[in-house]
């Protein structure tokens, strides 16, 4: 589907999903596959469709309009402490920075002198210590020259360390508020890894902390409170910091990716076709 396909949905009760004590809102639609999402400093959203090779920006109020296309198939979008975007180009195998001048910089497509097999998701900490998944997912299997699924982190000087060697892919990543702890959803054992994080960067002590999600767990994230947020099939899920399981919240699509409002709080979620904010207990209440 064209960009200009999209249409923009406004935050109207009409169009609102109640889920207990929670709001549901459809913002915006027409994704062949939403995954990624990114929230700008003006409020806009970024949201990659990989499938289409294009990554879409939301402003309320405007129409949907290209962010970046080609995009080596985004999926992971994150921004650092500079506001640069860095890109998880799922199908160009690497992943990327856009510079404040517009260019690209590679910031890895290479482990050991071998291609990375398609980065999926990542999580930056303060200081720019990137962490991200690096799964084979779909085709990408049949390219792969890695023999392992990995989790790694890249350092402010550009050293790329692998943190974990896996034969089950890992996908969503996320670090807790206080950038101590690193969580990696993998999707084959549908479990959540715990890692901690020192002050170097260095991640490690990889232990199972989310033993079973009800669905294939894809994109993570945590709330201001520490909780884990996890897109698992039909529904979000949270679970607190120690890995209990604290609600379900079903979702009208099957969930991809999401993304935590500083701020807010809200939650948005990429959710197949379209993009869902989730307005969760007092939030709910104060939505028109």
């Amino acid at each position: 589907m064209r960009c200009a396909a999209l249409a923009l949905v406004f935050l109207l009760p009409a169009l609102a999903q109640e889920s207990g004590r929670h709001l549901i809102q459809r913002v915006a639609g027409g994704f062949r596959y939403a995954d990624g999402i990114a929230i700008e400093q003006t409020g806009s959203l970024l949201v990659a469709d990989p499938p289409e090779d294009r990554i879409l920006r939301i402003e309320f109020g405007r129409p949907v309009a290209s962010a970046r296309k080609p995009s080596g198939g985004a999926a992971g979008l994150a921004f650092d402490s500079k506001g640069r975007l860095v890109i998880c180009e799922s199908q160009a195998r690497r992943v990327v920075r856009i510079e404040a001048d517009g260019k690209l910089t590679v910031l890895a497509d290479q482990f050991e002198g071998k291609p990375l097999n398609g980065p999926n998701d990542l999580a930056i900490r303060a200081g720019d210590h990137l962490y991200f998944t690096d799964p084979a997912f779909g085709s990408a299997q049949d390219q792969r020259q890695l023999p392992f699924h990995g989790v790694f982190h890249l350092s402010p000087k550009g050293e790329l360390a692998v943190v974990y060697r896996s034969e089950s892919r890992p996908a969503g990543i996320a670090l807790s508020p206080d950038g101590r702890a690193l969580y990696v959803a993998f999707a084959d054992e549908r479990l959540v890894r715990l890692f901690d994080v020192a002050r170097s960067g260095a991640a490690s002590n990889p232990r199972v902390l989310v033993a079973k999600t009800g669905s294939i767990p894809l994109g993570i994230r945590t709330d201001r409170e520490g909780n884990l947020l996890i897109a698992a099939g039909d529904f979000l899920e949270i679970h607190s910091p120690k890995g209990v399981l604290i609600e379900k919240i079903r979702m009208p699509e099957r969930a991809a990716n999401l993304a935590v409002h500083p701020s807010t709080g809200e939650i948005y979620v990429a959710a197949k076709t379209a993009l869902y904010l989730v307005a969760r207990g007092a939030q709910a209440e104060r939505q028109p």
